[in-house]
């Protein structure tokens, strides 16, 4: 009974009463009046101080042990009596040991238990009833200084565990396998490793973070615990007993959390049919009807194939399969049908039965209606989907739009890993603790004691290289670390040449070693830009090779595709002798699935039962003859078969003209049940049939996708082979992951890691090799960070996860050494100055920076357009990256005074090429390129694409249209990447990077009363929107917004000072006509500019 229920007031009032009269001793203890004691109890506002009362009390223990043993029927169970377990269990956050004392005195002896244990057994108690006995259960188990035995004892009891465990409530699921975790648990551990360490929340949380399946299960996804991840503690693993375990422990989990975090967004989206998101491919009623496992001659992992109810829409209005397979091979509408790899969901109504990933078979889609092959990953996934697909009717298919493949790689390259390299630099190295002497090579001794003696020795006589170049001491310096130390840190504030550095280490690595380089970098651009000067330097193509795809034109060359084959001797003994056993396995497979398909055939279930129960068989078989040799007939004269007796004991009748045979006789228990009991019986016999073929599946798969593997592998000793002969290998960090069996075969001795500063700790650490000696990092950590989807696991939301803090960042800032360039090649000074003031009080101009002409048309070359009007938000769209924003923001003004001010440069002589804008938010991103594409053709970057396009909104415009139009570029400044583009030219991709520009205009778009001003309150953000730009940067926004931010107005209130000092704040666009330089005139709206200054002029005579 729950205190809410309680008839009125009054009665609570006076039940409250008696209770603490009981306890006090004023009211003495009946047993007739237990109820009312109990009830009592349950009516006590606060069960810690409840648990307080009774401890404390010398009648406390004893009445509330003797009330809860006065009742112990079915009745009680289900009500007072799991009412007043789960109102102590309220406590028990709070209670600690008087909770437990509390709950050992009603437990011991086993009067209650005994019964409350018994009910559970026979499945008598109701839902509510028994998640109360399951958290009472796991609580008992974690008793401290107590024999907890029994109850391990009561927990290990199969009925116990799995009717936990394939309970309908999700609740009751969780705590079973909490108590799953319990008893797997070393006896060793404490309360407190058990409860609050890895394990236990859900059928796929384990101790081992190997055991753990990449994709989620449903039960994942549905709960509400928090997961295992530690805090930010690299500081305390060098006193850890197991450092390097711990250390990829977290490492994995908090990557994954972070994949986990978009799966989770989609389906809440889903599951409540509402968000921004725009609606997933929804594919209604499909089943199964058979495995897949490749092509005769190109075998793949196994999947299963699900037949569609109906026809995709796209191809309903076909059919002729060789269109259809046109269609979804060439088409762009037909290409974004289930694409390969992309992540799905199976569920059954509301409930989310589990994830799979889509091998993508054409040929099958193609078919009519469609047939998907869907790949699992884990046992419990596999269990779960193979159990619904056989039982659950009208099975869907969701489509979710997840980068999962991009996460796979990294964490299957964690899982695999038993060492760190390089481990006393990245994991235990302490500012105490010297950095260790490492002895190189005798070349680039040579080459690091040369520039020691003179920092600005020509290299070019040093390292053959095509012209004079002579190092600044800050590049000197940082080539001395690169080539000198294990670990070497070098920062590169923007403009100051990190590219240039890590290319002249990387030629003196190749021209002066034997040893392989594995170059690194996030973005294809910068893979291709790095490869590029290498060229440039003399470093021959047949050294290098390129992993991945996307490579620019330039590039393509470069790629491993297109490197020579050679006549490579591949093992066929061995690959053929791996193809018969899998040849077998996959037979193996079939069979069971053909079972798992035919699970109600009677031949099946009898098989079952003469195996598994010979009474049931015995009862169901039938003598064909009689002992005279007469064949048996039936009521209707008919010929018996040897189903007669299963069927008729299924339909609930009985057994015929065998009634009086002998075994039948002597079968009357099973011939004695009711209908009710027979389809009961039927059901269970069904699911020990759909159990046994899916653990035989499981079992099977397993060894069938390993096979696999292992015959890939066979056939990729030909991409060993031409990487042996290679030495630059150059990938991004994704490929680094996907190719890791390659590369730690090759054992590349040096890593080379570009853009360190904006990449994931754990993409670098998959990207060394066993063998690894060196490793440079070039990046700069006071940029923006490396992009995550969720913002809890931010350094940013200050909950010390810190995921998005680069090993480059982390390393800094424990204090290891680094070197920093210090001259700057690209702002002009007037723009230099914020950047030096705010971040880099050491950047230095270089003199190429200085006397350039001034920007056309302007009044300076730094402009602030000061305003007041208002944001809006943009519901359509979301920005993860803005904290817990739920909209996107936009501006209406600043969107049309970006798009006059840009109309206004080109009348000036200036190209849209030559021309960014940025903006903080999606959404004035999307409304700045909607009111752009009238004139120009907006590029946008991948993820900005991306993001909009999640939002239902098309980022393509049809290509004539482009043809006639200038390209201008323009991104968000998020968390990611906003300088990589891709634009689309004839006939190839030319990857543009926007980190530099002649002018930079900026859309700041925040203008409210609050002075909300979300992420930009990030001192990253503000750098690198003020280090972009080569010539001219206009910013728009309010400037009170900012000022005033609680959060940000430090920072601001710097900028703005000097923004103030220099004069460049402005209410309206400052512009002076080039005939007529004295008159300068302020637009302070859009309509000012086509009035004021028709066709980018001034109204005054020539």
């Amino acid at each position: 009974m729950n205190p809410a229920t309680l008839p009125n007031s009054s009665r609570v009032s006076k039940l409250r009463k008696r209770f603490l009269g009981v306890l006090s001793g004023s009211v003495k203890f009946d047993p007739r009046g237990a109820i009312l004691f109990l009830e009592g109890l349950c009516a006590q506002e606060d069960p810690a101080a409840c648990l307080d009362g009774i401890i404390a009390s010398a009648h406390g223990l004893p009445s509330v042990q003797s009330a809860m043993q006065f009742d112990l029927s079915v009745q009680f169970m289900n009500g007072l009596g799991s009412t007043v377990m789960g109102y102590l269990l309220r406590a028990s956050d709070l209670g600690g040991d008087a909770m437990d004392n509390v709950l050992f005195h009603v437990v011991e002896p086993p009067i209650f238990w005994g019964v409350f244990v018994r009910t559970f057994q026979q499945g008598a108690l109701s839902e509510d009833a028994q998640l109360v006995f399951a958290r009472v259960l796991s609580r008992l188990l974690t008793l401290q200084n107590r024999d907890t035995t029994a109850y391990r004892d009561i927990a290990a009891q199969p009925r116990i565990l799995d009717s936990l465990l394939a309970s309908s409530r999700h609740e009751i699921r969780e705590v079973g396998h909490l108590i799953k975790h319990i008893l797997s648990s070393a006896t060793s551990l404490t309360v407190h490793d058990i409860l609050d360490g890895p394990g236990g929340r859900h059928d796929n949380d384990f101790a081992d973070y190997r055991d753990v399946a990449i994709l989620p299960t449903a039960e994942e996804i549905l709960t509400r615990q928090p997961p295992f991840l530690r805090t930010a503690f690299h500081d305390e693993l060098s006193t850890s007993e197991s450092p390097v375990k711990d250390y990829l422990d977290n490492t994995f989990r908090m990557l994954r959390e972070d994949m986990l975090f978009d799966i989770r967004e989609q389906i809440q989206a889903v599951s409540q049919k509402k968000g921004k998101e725009r609606s997933p491919r929804v594919t209604e009623c499909v089943a199964m009807v058979g495995v897949y496992t490749g092509t005769v001659d190109r075998k793949t992992r196994w999947g299963i194939k699900l037949q569609c109810n109906t026809d995709f829409r796209e191809l309903r209005k076909m059919t002729d399969s060789g269109a259809r397979l046109n269609f979804l091979k060439l088409d762009p509408r037909g290409s974004k049908i289930l694409r390969h790899q992309s992540l799905v969901s199976l569920a059954s109504g509301q409930d989310i039965i589990s994830f799979g990933t889509v091998n993508r078979v054409e040929e099958l889609l193609a078919s009519k209606p469609p047939m998907i092959v869907l790949q699992l990953d884990g046992a419990v996934n596999i269990r779960k989907t193979l159990t619904s697909l056989c039982v659950t009717k009208n099975i869907r298919l969701i489509q979710l739009d997840a980068a999962t493949f991009s996460f796979e790689p990294v964490l299957t390259a964690l899982q695999k890993m038993v060492s760190v390299p390089l481990v006393k630099e990245i994991i235990l190295w302490n500012p105490e603790t010297p950095i260790a002497a490492f002895q190189n090579s005798v070349g680039l001794s040579h080459i690091a004691n040369a520039v020691t003696s003179n920092l600005s020795v020509d290299l070019r006589s040093l390292l053959g290289l095509p012209t004079s170049i002579c190092l600044d001491k800050s590049q000197a310096m940082s080539l001395i670390a690169g080539l000198t130390k294990r670990v070497s840190l070098i920062q590169g504030p923007p403009g100051t040449g990190k590219s240039f550095i890590g290319t002249i280490l990387a030629k003196a690595i190749h021209d002066k070693t034997s040893q392989t380089i594995l170059v690194v970098c996030y973005t294809n651009h910068a893979l291709d830009q790095f490869l590029g000067d290498l060229l440039k330097y003399n470093i021959p193509a047949e050294s290098m090779v390129r992993l991945g795809g996307r490579a620019n034109q330039s590039m393509e060359h470069l790629s491993l595709h297109k490197q020579p084959r050679g006549r490579f001797r591949y093992d066929w003994d061995e690959i053929n002798g791996l193809k018969s056993t899998a040849s077998y396995q996959e037979d193996e497979l079939k069979t069971h699935f053909d079972k798992l398909l035919d699970v109600n055939e009677e031949k099946n279930l009898m098989t079952h039962l003469e195996v598994q129960h010979r009474d049931f068989f015995e009862a169901f078989c039938v003598p064909l003859e009689t002992e005279d040799g007469m064949t048996r007939v039936g009521r209707n004269g008919k010929a018996i078969d040897d189903s007669y007796l299963f069927s008729r004991w299924t339909q609930g009748l009985d057994a015929g003209v065998l009634s009086d045979d002998p075994h039948v006789q002597a079968s009357a228990r099973v011939w004695g049940m009711d209908h009710s009991a027979r389809q009961q019986q039927l059901a269970e016999w069904q699911h020990e049939l759909v159990t046994n073929a899916t653990e035989s599946i499981c079992q099977t798969g397993l060894g069938y996708n390993e096979l696999q593997d292992t015959i890939k592998q066979e056939f990729g000793e030909s991409t060993v082979a031409i990487l042996r002969q290679k030495r630059i290998i150059a990938c991004t960090t994704t490929g680094a992951a996907i190719h890791t069996r390659a590369i730690q075969k090759v054992g590349p001795k040096f890593l080379l890691v570009e853009e360190a500063g904006e990449i994931l700790e754990s993409h670098v650490l998959t990207a060394l090799s066993r063998k690894v000696d060196q490793m440079i990092l070039i990046g700069d950590h006071k940029q923006l960070r490396p992009k995550v989807n969720n913002y809890q696991l931010t350094v940013e939301k200050g909950e010390g996860f810190e995921l998005n803090r680069s090993l480059f960042e982390r390393l800094v800032l424990k204090g290891y050494p680094h070197e920093t360039l210090l001259t700057q090649h690209r702002m002009r000074p007037e723009i230099s100055a914020f950047v030096r003031e705010l971040t880099y009080p050491e950047l230095i101009d270089a003199p190429s920076t200085k006397q350039r002409p001034d920007v056309r048309g302007v009044h300076s070359n730094v402009i602030f357009v000061d305003h007041d009007h208002p944001e809006d938000d943009d519901s359509l769209i979301g920005d993860r990256e803005d904290g817990d924003a739920k909209s996107s923001k936009q501006n209406t003004y600043e969107v049309q005074m970006v798009l006059k001010i840009v109309r206004y440069l080109a009348q000036q002589g200036y190209k849209s090429e030559n021309i960014v804008i940025l903006t903080p938010y999606l959404g004035q991103l999307h409304q700045l390129r909607d009111a752009l594409k009238r004139d120009n053709d907006p590029i946008l970057n991948d993820l900005d694409s991306s993001n909009l396009a999640r939002a239902g909104i098309s980022t393509s415009a049809p290509s004539e249209l482009k043809a006639k139009k200038g390209r201008i570029h323009l991104a968000t400044i998020g968390e990611h990447h906003f300088f990589e583009y891709v634009v689309v030219q004839h006939p190839v991709v030319d990857n543009y990077q926007g980190e530099e520009s002649d002018i930079v205009v900026t859309s700041l778009t925040r203008s409210n009363k609050s002075n909300a001003i979300g992420f930009m309150d990030s001192p990253e953000r503000l750098n690198v929107l003020l280090s972009r730009a080569r010539d001219g940067l206009i910013l728009i926004g309010n400037s009170q917004t900012f000022l005033n931010s609680k959060k940000g107005g430090a920072l601001w209130r710097q900028f703005f000072t000097l923004l103030d000092n220099a004069q460049y704040v402005y209410q309206g666009f400052p512009v002076k006509c080039e005939r007529h330089p004295e008159r300068v005139v302020l637009l302070k709206r859009a309509s000012d500019f086509d009035n004021l200054c028709p066709d980018g002029g001034c109204t005054e005579p020539w």
